[in-house]
């Protein structure tokens, strides 16, 4: 009996090694990524979309959190639009950490934009380490390691889908603290695949650990999208 398990695992590690020796290398799947994201940005338009920003913060200073609902629209190449619909919760909170999120794209949805453009060869050491099916979706896991340390770049894995290689999941944590105020933070970015073909966020979730003491949190959920496509797009679609 003992025999037949021990086999029946090495078979499994052998058709797991096979299938990873069959895969295009890590590099050549970033870069697949990268010309598939060109051709989606080509072919968007725009979108409108709903978002609710949630922080929680637990130290010191005692238990406080907050909450805004956020209302977005996009339009190629860049311009963003947002309305904030509600907020609740602590007012020193929703002030100096949720509306600096949401008039600072750069530092809340513009991080994951960033991976995308930045995850490549040039950029990352980067290292096939298995194939995963995340939410009904088969995909290359790879782990990634910057070569030159920053606060925008990170370590960590990426799930990247065997289809259409689009980035499905992030998680990791900053190559370098992005503040001094902060010694310790993870995050894991959420997205999914909207109007057929366009990997868009859907939450992202991250924690730190404040030197002064304490514990925040930070999320954001992404939702309602309503997707515009350029009109040969669109022609494309109804031949």
């Amino acid at each position: 009996m003992r025999h037949n398990v021990w086999a029946t695992g090495v078979l499994l590690l052998a058709g797991c090694g096979a299938a990873l020796a069959q895969a295009p290398g890590a590099d050549t799947i970033a870069l697949r990524m990268q010309a598939h994201n060109a051709e989606r940005t080509a072919a968007l338009e725009g979108y409108q979309a709903e978002r609710v920003y949630r922080v929680h913060y637990q130290g010191t200073g005692g238990e406080h959190e907050a909450e805004m609902h956020v209302r977005l629209e996009f339009r190629a190449p860049g311009a963003k639009h947002f309305v904030i619909e509600s907020e609740s919760g602590s007012k020193f909170l929703c002030d100096k950490v949720l509306k600096k999120l949401v008039e600072s794209e750069e530092e809340a949805a513009g991080k994951a934009a960033r991976l995308q453009l930045v995850l490549s060869p040039e950029n990352y050491n980067l290292q096939l380490v298995g194939e995963e099916t995340w939410n009904g979706v088969p995909a290359w896991v790879l782990q990634v390691e910057p070569k030159v340390a920053d606060k925008f770049s990170h370590r960590g894995r990426v799930w990247i889908s065997k289809d259409d290689y689009g980035l499905m999941r992030v998680v990791g944590e900053p190559a370098k603290s992005p503040s001094w105020f902060l010694s310790r933070a993870a995050f894991e970015y959420r997205y999914g695949r909207e109007g057929g073909r366009f990997w868009l966020p859907m939450q992202n979730e991250s924690s730190s650990h404040v030197r002064i003491g304490g514990e925040a949190t930070l999320s954001i959920e992404y939702s309602g999208y309503q997707i515009e496509t350029v009109a040969k797009e669109v022609a494309a679609l109804r031949r």
